[in-house]
């Protein structure tokens, strides 16, 4: 049994090696996933309950594990972006707030005044830990600092905690059906599009979009000076084929294209095509109707991974323009799994691989994920994910596809470097404290770095 287990991991990790190797693997990687809460509906566990004790879903995860068929885990674990409500009630937050549904939610806010935009373009990291943080996360004022400290260590160990108390089942999980292990070490990471990063809980949607019209050139100068702190914070340490640096781009399809193409691609461009210098490609999740903007993903770097959440009844024409330089993923309705018979649900997904699957570059995926339990028929979730695994097979498994990652061979320019008065120097550091031997650098680099994430995660 434990060799059947071995050989079916060994398996799966050759489908995503192949896939991201632009070799047509045996089939497609079938990726499938339930919310915390789904399983906690489905084991009658109050949603506010398991907020504070994530291993009281440990029976339902085992349990969906034997339901479902996935070549990934289809449970996740706790992490960066994992909107956790004591890490935000310790913060005093006013941008992420539990709602009476047992959500956390965002609400359109403000962290950074229209005034202010001179502040951001002048030392953006210092702007973000003095005037947004602050403004966002009440406990985090300067005018308190032992509160402050309080509330950062506090936070911290609570997330620290609430990945504890659901790691060791995700392990088990992963060991007993041979789960993909995913990409390598040090392959991945996250951020967020420089503009989208001032839309977003800064400026707010509705403030950043009149900034664009009353101006245009302070909001572009923004966007270019926290492009460093966007780079470094997705920037993988290790690059590899696998491991992607995964944004989700939300304000260009509300914009009118003239603004998208001058004021939110400059910054985003240069981000993506670094990151392919360095091996990294980007997995961009297209937010809404990005129709209109398919020959201008095209000229993105190749070996990109591009996710859709609109489109599926425009599938062939995503197809044709983009999959020849390429990966796709995304575009099946999810309401489909509520809303249409078992068989029909067979029907479409087979239908829909027909148009997509030939010629390598597709992993199927929904629109969008699934939040609660009445957003699915778990029995239709089951089939499709069957007819996944059964239907997405190749008849000509090992033969060469699509554009590999870089092949325009972009310089790579000089690292972006944070300047600010909160970056760590360690030539500083090292003039105080002469007795650090050298070969800590990495370490204390790395505390920094980790602290600049958590600072960054707060505002977007």
């Amino acid at each position: 049994m434990e060799n059947d287990i071995k050989t079916l991991q060994d398996e799966r990790i050759k489908l995503y090696d192949d896939y991201f190797s632009n070799i047509i693997p045996k089939r497609m990687p079938v990726q499938m996933s339930i919310a915390h809460h789904i399983l906690a509906e489905r084991g009658g566990i109050d949603f506010f309950d398991f907020q504070y004790d994530y291993s009281l879903l440990a029976g339902e995860m085992e349990k969906i594990c034997a339901t479902l068929y996935s070549d990934t885990c289809p449970v996740g674990g706790v992490g960066q972006w994992t909107r956790t409500p004591m890490f935000f009630q310790f913060m005093e937050s006013q941008s992420f707030v539990m709602g009476a549904g047992g959500f956390i939610q965002h609400p359109e806010v403000v962290g950074l005044f229209e005034d202010e935009y001179d502040a951001l373009i002048e030392d953006a990291y210092a702007t973000v830990l003095e005037i947004v943080v602050p403004r966002q996360q009440k406990a985090m004022g300067l005018d308190d600092p032992v509160k402050r400290a309080n509330a950062v260590h506090m936070s911290i160990l609570s997330k620290i905690d609430d990945g504890a108390a659901i790691g060791p089942t995700i392990a088990k999980l992963m060991a007993e059906y041979g789960y993909y292990t995913g990409a390598p070490r040090g392959s991945g990471g996250a951020t967020v599009a420089p503009c989208d990063f001032v839309a977003d809980q800064l400026r707010s949607f509705s403030g950043f979009s009149k900034d664009i019209r009353r101006n245009r050139e302070r909001v572009f100068a923004a966007c270019e000076a926290v492009y460093p702190l966007m780079f470094l914070w997705g920037l993988p340490q290790m690059p590899a084929p696998q491991g992607n640096v995964n944004i989700p781009l939300h304000m260009p399809t509300f914009m009118r294209e003239k603004d998208y193409v001058e004021i939110w691609l400059p910054s985003y461009l240069k981000m993506v095509e670094q990151y392919a210098a360095r091996g990294s490609r980007v997995s961009h999740f297209n937010e809404h109707d990005w129709m209109r903007y398919l020959d201008i993903l095209q000229d993105f770097p190749a070996g990109q991974i591009m996710r859709f959440e609109y489109g599926f009844d425009s599938a062939q024409q995503i197809k044709d323009k983009l999959s020849k330089k390429h990966f796709i993923g995304g575009l099946y309705p999810l309401i489909y799994a509520r809303t249409k018979t078992r068989q029909e649900n067979i029907d479409e997904v087979k239908k829909f691989l027909d148009i997509m699957l030939p010629g390598g570059g597709y992993m199927f995926g929904f629109d969008k994920g699934p939040i609660v339990a009445s957003d699915i028929v778990m029995d239709n979730y089951c089939a499709i994910a069957d007819t996944l695994r059964n239907y997405a097979v190749y008849d000509n498994p090992g033969q060469p596809y699509g554009t590999l990652l870089n092949v325009e061979n972009f310089k790579i320019e000089e690292t972006p470097k944070l300047e600010s008065k909160y970056a760590f120097n360690w030539e500083e550091f090292k003039a105080k404290y002469p007795y650090t031997p050298d070969s800590a650098k990495a370490r204390f680099e790395n505390y920094y770095n980790t602290m600049m994430s958590i600072n960054l995660n707060l505002s977007v």
